[in-house]
Parts: C-alpha cells; structure tokens; sequence
C-alpha cells in the first residue's frame, strides 16, 4: 500500500480538489477517490504526498493575472 495523491476539481463549480488516498496503485486510488468523492473529475494521480501549491503555507509570491 502507498500514498497517492489526486488532483482534480469540482465539475459543478471549477473548484480545484486534491487529497490523499492510501491505495496498492494509482487506478485503484482513482476508484477510491471516485467513490468517496462523488462529483469530482479527477485529473491526475500522483505517487506520493504533495502539498496543493494553493495552500497557504506553499504560497510564496502571488502575482496579479494578466
């Protein structure tokens, strides 16, 4: 079993969503995320533990959009 990370958004609202999912290999942490997060359209699954860049303490410039 390994960690993985899975990142996606909410399809209702564009919203981006990562967690965590403990799973034997990445399809079945698409299929555990799936499950316990419906509504999600995932997008990538990650080996590992990673932090969402959006998160506050990984924020370390924010420049204005064009």
């Amino acid at each position: 079993m390994a960690i993985f990370t899975v990142i996606g958004f909410w399809s209702d609202t564009d919203q981006r969503f990562a967690t965590h999912v403990t799973a034997r290999n990445s399809t079945e942490a698409e299929a555990k995320c799936a499950e316990y997060h419906s509504g999600v359209t995932i997008c990538g699954i990650v080996r590992g533990r990673h932090q969402c860049v959006d998160t506050k303490s990984q924020l370390i410039h924010s420049a204005p959009y064009d």
